[in-house]
């Protein structure tokens, strides 16, 4: 799978946890964009994409727009997005300065905060 083929692919995010996130906005879909590709996208349990929400949700007091987006299961890989399976996936919640970042997939900082257990499936 090249990167090229993820950038800019339309993904529904269907939430499952946490429930409280469901309760206050429901568990989607939620309509999001890739706008970027890290690393091992093709093996399983790697690689990670950067989300937009074309709707941004407020959550726990922060505007939720950017995940960094990655599978949450390790027998899973983002390659199964291209071929219109559902992936699993954890999402943190960055803010838009580090979106804009050159390394916006550097979770290093983040020290809790918006996550979210979701399927990710294409739009």
């Amino acid at each position: 799978m090249s990167k090229g083929q993820v950038i800019g692919m339309e993904l529904e995010v269907v939430v499952s946890d946490p429930r409280d996130f469901g309760t206050i906005h429901g568990t989607g879909p939620f309509f999001s964009k890739v706008l970027q590709v890290h690393g091992e996208e093709n093996v399983p349990g790697k690689g990670s994409i950067l989300l937009r929400l074309k709707t941004p949700l407020e959550y726990e007091g922060v505007s939720c727009e950017f995940f960094v987006a990655s599978p949450r299961l390790e027998n899973e890989n983002l390659r199964s997005l291209i071929e219109g399976k559902e992936v699993f996936c954890n999402l943190t919640r960055i803010p838009s300065e580090r979106a804009a970042s050159s390394n916006p997939f550097d979770l290093s900082w983040w020290r809790g905060g918006v996550g979210l257990i979701a399927a990710l499936r294409r739009a």
